[in-house]
């Protein structure tokens, strides 16, 4: 120092150079921690941008994946009401032809060419027939009355001592003279005719039918 060898300075100039020396080691070494605690928050601080930008990507992705899905539902849900809402046109274009067919109908037929039969139809009459033999004749004789062309149906309701009891549904006036072709080894005679009541008796051998 000051231009002279360091083997020329004194003990105390020695020692101070030493000393000065020692503190710009420790100033160095300060230094390089400090930049190496520098170093590692900026690697902490670059580690924590990568992890924040992956979740923003995750994020994101989700995100995408739920928006995804739910134009898929929506889609879905569309075509359905979509085919829900043809189904129902073509219910009601299906109820609006038959109303006009109904109303062609009504329109094209006069009710009074109605057959009277049809307004007062399936009337109920009693068949009442007295001296039946048997049960097998009962039975023969239900059928007979069933097969009558006026007849919508026929039901027996008591058959004791020889009595016969029918309740029917007509659509006409049952006649006794109808009777005479079920049976014609028996002669039949007519008690009771009217329009709810048909009433005879079967008589063994033809003799008079009146």
């Amino acid at each position: 120092m000051n231009g002279r060898d360091d083997l020329s300075l004194s003990p105390s100039e020695r020692a101070a150079l030493e000393r000065e020396i020692r503190s710009l080691q420790e100033r160095v070494a300060f230094y390089e921690g400090f930049d190496h605690l520098i170093q590692d928050n900026v690697a902490q601080a670059r580690e924590l941008f990568r992890l924040a930008a992956q979740e923003r990507e995750a994020a994101a992705a989700v995100a995408e994946r739920a928006r995804v899905a739910a134009g898929q539902r929506e889609a879905v849900y569309r075509a359905e009401l979509e085919a829900l809402a043809a189904a129902l046109s073509e219910v009601a274009a299906t109820v609006e032809s038959l109303s006009r067919r109904v109303e062609h109908v009504l329109a094209d037929t006069p009710f009074n060419l109605l057959p009277a039969l049809n307004r007062s139809a399936r009337q109920p009459v009693a068949v009442v027939v007295h001296g039946v033999p048997s049960a097998r004749a009962a039975l023969s004789l239900q059928r007979f009355v069933a097969s009558l062309p006026q007849v919508d149906d026929v039901s027996a309701r008591e058959f004791a001592g020889g009595v016969l009891r029918l309740d029917a549904r007509v659509q006409d006036r049952l006649q006794v003279d109808q009777f005479r072709g079920w049976e014609t080894t028996r002669r039949i005679q007519a008690l009771t005719e009217r329009d709810d009541v048909i009433e005879f008796a079967l008589h063994d051998g033809l003799g008079d039918r009146g």
